[in-house]
């Protein structure tokens, strides 16, 4: 008994008449009869009685008819959720965030993600950039939002987001605490609160880079792992941190957030990436890059 065989009983214990039922099945008559006959035989049981009033089904037949559309719908169901797996549809996507992508991006990504995908179930972890990329590299991740580092890690791909800005995180009895805004250039001789290099070498870079183009190297006395950490270090009066925007959003005694600028007059900013392993095969990784492209007009 095959799926095939199935479909030819049911298309006929529904119309009970051969000719109609053959038409149906995009076949002739003689070779349905033969089909049903050679079904019968298999289940040893008798399906159909027929006589010239016509074709009626048996007791036996109409309570295989229940099963048959049963076994019916499992098997279109089994095809339907291997074609969702194969396009990203069902299954999980493993996703890791910085903690100010976790802030900003992902309350916009998600939910549109979730709305065009509602079977995914999404696992969600957050960590610095160098654990994230080490997990991507290991297949411990499938997709990750971080801050792309200068050096290229091997089979890492990276999709650029739109850069995110940059405000300076200071304690609210500071002497720029109630300045609308301040140049980076003022800073000269603050004491910072920075991400450590080791944690987060693309972010760290950034950050030395805009200090040495406006000509002073940054005192750093205090490091933190990640983004969220340095705040309670400000809060404590040792040190000034520059941090993502997104960090705005966390209220914490003390701590007074202010527009930071270049010598330009310019907002500072830096790099946002989704990261993935070029060799994933998740299909879901694909069609998450596709949400974040479309909500954020990116290539």
């Amino acid at each position: 008994m095959d799926l095939r065989q199935l479909r030819q009983f049911v298309v006929l214990a529904t119309e009970l008449n051969y000719r109609q039922a053959a038409e149906k099945l995009n076949m002739t008559q003689p070779p349905l009869s033969v089909a049903i006959k050679r079904l019968e035989e298999d289940l040893g049981v008798k399906l159909f009685e027929r006589d010239r009033l016509g074709v009626r089904l048996t007791i036996p037949g109409g309570i295989f008819l229940e099963e048959a559309r049963r076994l019916l719908e499992s098997a279109e169901l089994a095809v339907q959720t291997i074609r969702d797996a194969d396009k990203g549809r069902i299954g999980t996507l493993r996703l890791c965030s910085v903690p100010s992508a976790a802030i900003l991006l992902l309350p916009q990504l998600l939910p549109a993600f979730a709305r065009r995908f509602p079977s995914i179930r999404i696992a969600l972890s957050s960590g610095s950039t160098v654990q994230i990329l080490g997990e991507l590299q290991q297949g411990g991740l499938d997709v990750a939002l971080v801050v792309p580092p200068a050096s290229n890690y091997p089979q890492i791909e990276y999709v650029q987001m739109p850069r995110q800005k940059l405000l300076l995180a200071v304690p609210s009895n500071h002497r720029v605490a109630q300045q609308r805004h301040v140049k980076l250039s003022d800073l000269g001789d603050e004491p910072l609160v920075a991400l450590a290099h080791s944690d987060s070498p693309g972010f760290a870079g950034e950050i030395l880079a805009s200090c040495q183009r406006e000509g002073f190297h940054p005192r750093i006395l205090q490091e933190s792992s990640h983004a969220l950490v340095t705040l309670p270090l400000v809060s404590a009066g040792l040190g000034l941190a520059i941090v993502p925007a997104a960090l705005r959003r966390i209220s914490l005694d003390n701590v007074t957030y202010v527009e930071l600028l270049d010598s330009n007059d310019a907002p500072l900013d830096y790099a946002l990436a989704l990261a993935y392993h070029r060799k994933n095969i998740n299909p879901a990784v694909r069609e998450f890059i596709v949400t974040a492209q479309e909500i954020y007009r990116i290539q």
